[in-house]
C-alpha cells in the first residue's frame, strides 16, 4: 500500500505538462532566450531523455570518458572554443563556482577573500558563502550606466592585501551581468590578477555561447558557463573551465578503500562526486547544439544581436517614463529599463501592476514578471527582426492606449 491513491484525479493533474510558450508567443524573458533548444538538440531530447541514458555505452565509470556518443571528444572542442585548456561539466554554473572555491581554499588555505563585482549574481555570493569565505566588493558607478571600473579591482585587491596581510582567494568578474546585461571587458582584470598571481574566475552564465571567449588571451583561470541559460541546452548544465597548472587541483581521483570490503574508485572524481550529474538530457542536447554554438559566437552574428538589441533601445528610450538602465550601446541583448509611464497607469488599473504583463500577452508576448510595473527586463536575443518591431512597437501601443499622446 502507498501513501497516496492512484486515481483518475492523480492522473490528470499531471496529465497535460505540456509548455507552448515559444511556440504561441514572442518570449522575451531574460533567462530563457540563449537557453532555447536548437532543432537538433529537440530531436536528441526525444532519443536521450530517459536518466543516465548517456551511460549505455559508459565502459569506464566516468561520463567524460564516454566515447559512443562522443563526449569525451565533445569536451576538448568545447575546451577548444573557449580556448582554456580543461573543461568539466558540472550541474550549473553556480555549481562550478561552489566547486571551484572549495578546490582552490584547499590550495591556498590561508587566503579567505573573494572579490567580485558589485553585480554578481547571487550564487556568487553563496559559493562565497558555503565555503565560509569573506567577500570584498567592487563598486560599480551607479544609476544609469551601473560601470565597473577594471581599476579598482586593483584597489580592492590592494586593499584586502592590506588589511589581511594575504592575497585574495580569487577575483570574479561577471562577463554580462543578470541585472542591466553590462558587458565587462576580461582582458584588463585577468591583467591585473596575473601581476598579483591570484587565480581569475570569468563568470559567463550568460555569455558563453552568446558571445565570443577567448580565456588565453584574456588571462582567465577559470571559467563557469550555463548550458540552460546561454548554449542551447536543457537544464540544468554547467561547465567548469580550467588552466592545465589547476587540473591536479580538481581532478582528484578517489583514493578511499573500503575496510572490509575494500572497495576503492580510483577513477572517480571527488570533486564532482565521481562523475557529473548530468547523465541524459542536459549532457545531451548541449552536444546537439555546439555547432550552432560556435557559429553564433562568429562576429557577425553577434553584431546582428546586438544590433537588434540597440533598435530597440533606439525605438522605446523617447517614451515619456522610460529609462534606460545600463551601459549603451548594448553588446549583450540582455537590457534593463525603468518604466515609470507604466507604473503610473498601474496606480488606478483595477489590475494593479500585473496590467502589464496582461497587455504584452495580448500582443504575443511574454517573459516579463508577473505584477511588477516600475522596471522591466528583457532579451531580444534570438527573436526574428519581425519579432523585434513587433516588441518594440508594443511599448508605444499600450502607452498610447492609456495615456494617449
Amino acid at each position: 500500500m502507498t501513501n497516496i491513491e492512484y486515481n483518475n484525479e492523480l492522473i490528470q493533474k499531471y496529465a497535460n505538462l505540456r509548455r507552448t510558450i515559444n511556440e504561441e508567443y514572442i518570449n522575451i524573458h531574460p533567462i530563457q532566450r540563449g537557453g532555447i533548444l536548437t532543432p537538433e538538440a529537440c530531436k536528441a531530447l526525444i532519443s536521450y531523455g530517459d536518466g543516465y541514458s548517456l551511460c549505455d555505452n559508459c565502459l569506464k565509470g566516468r561520463i567524460d570518458q564516454i566515447e559512443n556518443p562522443p563526449v569525451g571528444e565533445f569536451l576538448k572542442d568545447m575546451a577548444k572554443f573557449l580556448n582554456i585548456d580543461n573543461v568539466m561539466v558540472t550541474a550549473s554554473a553556480r555549481e562550478s563556482k561552489r566547486l571551484l572555491m572549495k578546490v582552490i581554499s584547499k590550495k591556498y588555505p590561508k587566503r579567505k577573500t573573494v572579490v567580485v563585482d558589485s553585480l554578481a549574481h547571487y550564487t556568487t555570493y553563496l559559493a562565497i558563502e558555503t565555503n565560509n569565505l569573506k567577500v570584498r566588493e567592487v563598486p560599480n558607478s551607479g544609476e544609469p550606466e551601473f560601470k565597473i571600473e577594471s581599476n579598482d579591482y586593483e584597489n580592492i585587491i590592494n586593499q584586502v592585501i592590506e588589511q589581511e596581510g594575504e592575497l585574495p582567494l580569487l577575483v570574479v568578474l561577471t562577463h554580462v551581468d543578470y541585472k542591466y546585461g553590462n558587458y565587462n571587458e576580461p582582458k584588463p582584470i585577468g591583467k591585473i590578477c596575473q601581476n598579483f598571481r591570484v587565480p581569475f574566475l570569468l563568470n559567463a552564465a550568460y555569455s558563453g555561447g552568446i558571445l565570443p571567449i577567448d580565456c588565453k588571451k584574456d588571462f582567465i583561470d577559470f571559467i563557469a558557463c550555463s548550458g540552460h541559460k546561454s548554449m542551447a541546452s536543457s537544464g540544468p548544465i554547467g561547465i567548469l573551465g580550467f588552466k592545465e597548472e589547476f587540473h591536479d587541483d580538481v581532478m582528484v581521483n578517489s583514493k578511499i578503500v573500503g575496510p572490509i570490503s575494500l572497495k576503492s574508485f580510483p577513477n572517480k572524481i571527488c570533486t564532482v562526486m565521481g562523475c557529473p550529474p548530468v547523465y541524459g538530457a542536459p549532457l545531451i542536447t548541449l552536444m546537439a547544439s555546439f555547432p550552432t554554438i560556435v557559429k553564433r559566437t562568429r562576429e557577425e552574428f553577434v553584431k546582428e544581436e546586438a544590433k537588434k538589441a540597440n533598435y530597440i533601445v533606439e525605438y522605446i528610450k523617447n517614451i515619456n517614463g522610460i529609462t534606460i538602465l545600463g551601459k549603451l550601446p548594448k553588446i549583450h541583448p540582455l537590457t534593463n529599463i525603468k518604466t515609470d509611464c507604466f507604473a503610473e497607469i498601474a496606480k488606478n488599473h483595477p489590475r494593479k501592476g500585473f496590467f502589464l504583463r496582461d497587455e504584452f500577452k495580448k500582443r504575443g508576448i511574454i517573459g516579463m514578471l508577473p505584477g511588477i510595473s516600475k522596471e522591466m527586463k528583457f532579451s531580444s536575443y534570438g527573436l526574428t527582426w519581425e519579432q523585434v518591431k513587433r516588441f518594440s512597437n508594443a511599448f508605444l501601443e499600450i502607452i498610447k492606449k492609456y495615456a494617449p499622446i
